[in-house]
């Protein structure tokens, strides 16, 4: 698989042991939800994380509720966590502490590839493609769920590239040849043929000219419009608050700002760090 993607695996083996099953009862009995909606609908729950990469800590008991349908920008300075919080939502990290629940289910054991049949798929900038491939078998390889249904997988495809015009004149070519803004458009297509429920959007601006990012963010404010639930780390304040119905802002592995994406801007201690250059992964 490219480096950040989830693979695919077996559906029947989604939830593993009791744990999952104390902690989905632990929910259904304890305090009612104030999720970011008024009647409490929350479709991704991640409640008290900390993660670390070996003896680092990175994540500091870290949580955030996103209701259906709704876009989260994620933001915040160089070194945050941002995309380390996506590893752990999509499965490729597990989290020392704290729990992962989607749709009322912890997840948090689940495997990646097990989330991403549950509809949890993770879109990672510039590294999300098979580059000695063409267009075309990557897109096979990226409906991988898809290959006992070739009508719909083909289907899917068209979809897709009805989409992205561009990647249908290059569906030949391998990815290695494309530009950069067409390698984006290629992982974003490949992440779209799983039709999913929860869409991980990791720096899909990066580097890219602002005529690129304007085709990217159209189909993604298409998506929103569809009502894909989408969370979004990204590399510019405005972009990111462009699409977002709210954000939350991470430093050195802590929330320290949560709410609607227009009252962030009102933060200028906060938006002056990434307007400075500080922002990362």
């Amino acid at each position: 698989m490219p480096t950040g993607a989830t693979g695919m695996g077996d559906p029947d083996e989604v939830v593993k042991g009791s744990a999952a099953d104390t902690a989905l009862a632990a929910t259904a009995n304890g305090a009612a939800p104030t999720g970011p909606d008024a009647a409490g609908a929350v479709i991704l729950d991640v409640r008290g994380v900390d993660f670390g990469y070996s003896q680092v800590q990175v994540l500091f008991d870290v949580s955030l509720r996103v209701a259906p349908g709704e876009v989260l920008a994620l933001l915040g300075t160089n070194g945050a966590g941002k995309s380390t919080l996506l590893r752990v939502i999509s499965g490729l990290g597990r989290p020392s502490r704290g729990r992962v629940v989607f749709r009322g289910r912890d997840i948090t054991d689940v495997a990646p590839e097990a989330r991403v049949t549950l509809g949890i798929v993770q879109v990672a900038g510039g590294r999300g493609v098979f580059p000695s491939l063409p267009v075309r078998d990557n897109l096979i390889a990226g409906g991988f769920l898809l290959r006992h249904d070739q009508r719909e997988l083909r289907r899917r495809i068209d979809e897709v590239l009805s989409l992205f015009p561009v990647l249908a004149q290059r569906i030949g070519q391998p990815a290695a040849t494309l530009s950069g803004g067409e390698r984006q458009m290629l992982a974003l297509a490949m992440g779209l043929l799983l039709d999913p429920s929860v869409l991980l959007l990791d720096e899909l601006s990066l580097g890219l000219a602002p005529v690129v990012v304007a085709e990217l963010m159209a189909v993604v404010a298409g998506l929103k419009g569809r009502g894909v639930t989408m969370i979004v780390v990204e590399q510019s304040v405005n972009v990111a608050l462009s699409m977002a119905d709210r954000a939350i802002f991470l430093e050195k592995g802590e929330v320290r700002f949560e709410g609607r994406a227009d009252d962030l801007l009102e933060r200028d201690d906060l938006v002056r760090a990434v307007f400075l250059g500080q922002n990362g992964n």
